[in-house]
């Protein structure tokens, strides 16, 4: 199934993301739509025949058996914006839910390219590889849409503009689960850990809230210092991030499973989802269909 390619980014958007890391946000869905498509997407994860995984804590990738979830990936609004700035070939790698209850803390600044921060098992590997150097802006994006508002008042994004051009952490280096620690703000790791420069304070920087409505999306790259403010409302956030890498880069190299959040599950299910252009690489397993056999689409001209 294919869908016409809509609007790509101007070119003061191109220039605005060049400068500062992201982008954003953009209309998708109506602010009514928004929470019925959620309330959908979570019937659709309850019934399904074929979960990639069994783990509640990993919430990952559930793009690939909720049919709602397989069609937003590839919605023409938010590829064609991509095209702009990765170019025609895109997979989507991986999907997270984000879901903030009243009452939960911030998510903690952290900045990542190659995504290998999880428990000390595993941080030695990268979940990407990058094979070449890119004509495009990036090899790599992540779209976190809201389904429901996303307010200062219970959690928005918050960003450092520009933080995406030197690294202020290494992300490299193996963070340990502590979900008792109060400064282990980021899905219970200390992401202050693997800062640099231990005097550096991202408080002190200029800082960008990133407020949204419901169905609103921004782009922005994962190196791009990020975090969230504490939900102190009566209000659930919910957010849902689709991450997306040119064919190019090598998703889950040598990697057979994901031990994060005091969990593991397997990856025997994975693939990527083609959904622009063509994948003329071939390092990375395709999924045409999701696991229930809903066709994946695809932006074309």
């Amino acid at each position: 199934m294919t869908e016409t390619k809509a609007m790509g980014l101007t070119d003061e958007q191109v220039a605005f993301f060049r400068e500062n890391g992201f982008v954003g946000p953009f209309d998708l869905y109506s602010e009514e739509e928004a929470p019925l498509l959620w309330n959908q997407a979570k019937i659709e994860m309850v019934l399904s025949q074929n979960k990639p995984h069994n783990s509640t804590i990993i919430n990952y990738d559930r793009h690939l058996d909720c049919n709602t979830l397989s069609d937003h990936v590839s919605r023409p609004e938010i590829v064609n914006r991509l095209r702009s700035l990765i170019g025609d070939d895109i997979l989507c790698w991986k999907t997270n839910i984000f879901q903030k209850v009243p009452g939960e803390a911030g998510t903690g600044w952290h900045q990542v390219e190659t995504f290998v921060v999880g428990d000390t098992t595993t941080a030695s590997t990268p979940s990407l590889k990058y094979t070449e150097e890119s004509s495009y802006l990036t090899q790599e994006l992540t779209v976190w849409t809201a389904f429901s508002p996303a307010g200062r008042e219970n959690g928005c994004l918050r960003f450092i503009p520009g933080s995406h051009k030197r690294w202020y952490y290494d992300e490299s280096k193996p963070l340990t689960l502590n979900v008792e620690s109060k400064t282990h703000d980021f899905f219970g790791y200390d992401y202050a850990e693997l800062k640099l420069d231990k005097d550096w304070d991202p408080e002190g920087e200029q800082i960008f809230e990133m407020e949204m409505k419901a169905g609103q999306f921004v782009i922005f790259l994962a190196k791009c210092i990020h975090g969230s403010l504490p939900n102190v409302s009566e209000e659930t956030r919910l957010a849902y991030a689709s991450r997306y890498v040119a064919p190019s880069v090598k998703v889950y190299e040598n990697v057979d499973s994901l031990s994060e959040f005091g969990d593991t599950i397997s990856l025997d299910y994975h693939g990527s989802v083609l959904v622009s252009g063509e994948d003329t690489y071939g390092y990375n397993r395709i999924h045409d269909h999701n696991l229930n056999g809903h066709p994946f689409r695809k932006v074309t001209d």
